[in-house]
């Protein structure tokens, strides 16, 4: 594992071994380690999925996150998220860095955090000053900007990791 998350056991820390589930909220301050099924709202500084791991829900990060096994729903990281070469990631995913090695998978939506700020702002209705009726022409609506989307079935032909920061 890299040393982006220290996977230490302490004080504030939670460690679900393999062939463990949990289905339930869990606050932690500090780490989360799943090597079995975590299923709930998460909210943690630091997280880490082994191989064995699956973790669903919306699950929310403080810092950083290391994906070597599989994660559903929602995955907000505000730091950096490391998506191993054996990891999935199905859902909504934001983060504040990215780094994706080749094998890993990704499907849903893909966003930074500074993207989703930005987007956010320009829905923001401004006031506009009122054209004579003459110039008034009807247009098409434009459609408002998607959320980024990301297929990466192209990773595995891919040189190296892929490291995207916002």
């Amino acid at each position: 594992m890299s040393s982006a998350v220290d996977p230490t056991l302490g004080a504030n820390r939670l460690h679900i071994g393999e062939g463990v589930a949990i289905k339930s909220a869990v606050v932690v301050a500090d780490t989360i380690v799943v090597e079995g099924v975590l299923e709930g709202d998460i909210a943690v500084d630091n997280l880490i999925v082994s191989e064995t791991g699956v973790v669903s829900g919306r699950i929310s990060v403080g810092k950083n996150a290391e994906i070597f096994g599989k994660v559903f729903e929602k995955l907000d990281v505000k730091g950096l998220l490391n998506l191993r070469a054996s990891g999935r990631v199905d859902g909504s995913i934001s983060f504040g860095k990215l780094t994706i090695e080749r094998g890993a998978c990704v499907t849903g939506e893909v966003s930074s955090t500074d993207y989703r700020a930005n987007q956010q702002s320009s829905y923001r209705a401004q006031p506009s000053a009122a054209k004579p009726a003459r110039q008034q022409e009807e247009r098409p609506a434009s459609p408002a900007p998607a959320a980024a989307r990301l297929e990466l079935s192209a990773v595995d032909l891919m040189p190296g990791p892929i490291t995207a920061t916002a």
